[in-house]
């Protein structure tokens, strides 16, 4: 029983009230997106621990939402990654913002890896933020990341100005 996860009585998996993020951002994990945080493969180094695997990830899918899957989660990230294009995504008035020191950068069109543009479009602002330091909203806000508010905001002025009703 690592940690009491085996109980599914635990409200960690029977909260369901409108309030608790982690329970839609889980749904998303399991049904959608597949990102789970587990550890390397045997064999490989690795930071997390060996218990974090697919399993323990797809099992806790199974004790949060019973009776949604059949056999723990079902994560579609080829089919996403396939309707939006992955990297190559092209989507009018899409605003990315996004931390260099966040973990999942490389997950993001602003990866070192890819070369992605940044148009207005498709605007692409880099902070020297965290994961999710762009959604803070207090006075102590780091003078980058309020940059990229701002400029999100910007963006979402011109958007709504340029936007007419359909006929």
């Amino acid at each position: 029983d690592c940690w009491g996860t085996y109980n599914a009585n635990q409200t960690w998996y029977t909260d369901t009230s409108v309030n608790d993020a982690y329970r839609s951002w889980t749904w998303l994990t399991c049904n959608e997106l597949g990102f789970f945080q587990d550890s390397a493969p045997q064999g490989n180094p690795s930071l997390v621990l060996r218990v974090l695997t697919p399993a323990y990830d797809l099992r806790i899918c199974n004790l949060m939402f019973p009776g949604a899957f059949s056999s723990g989660g079902n994560p579609k990230a080829d089919s996403i990654n396939q309707l939006y294009q992955g990297w190559n995504v092209q989507q009018n008035r899409l605003f990315f913002a996004n931390g260099l020191r966040d973990p999942w950068r490389e997950a993001t069109v602003s990866s070192d890896s890819v070369s992605v543009p940044s148009t207005d479009s498709q605007p692409i602002a880099v902070s020297d933020g965290f994961h999710c330091s762009d959604l803070l909203a207090a006075s102590a806000v780091d003078a980058t990341v309020h940059a990229v508010q701002q400029k999100g905001l910007q963006y979402m002025a011109l958007w709504l100005a340029a936007w007419q009703k359909p006929v």
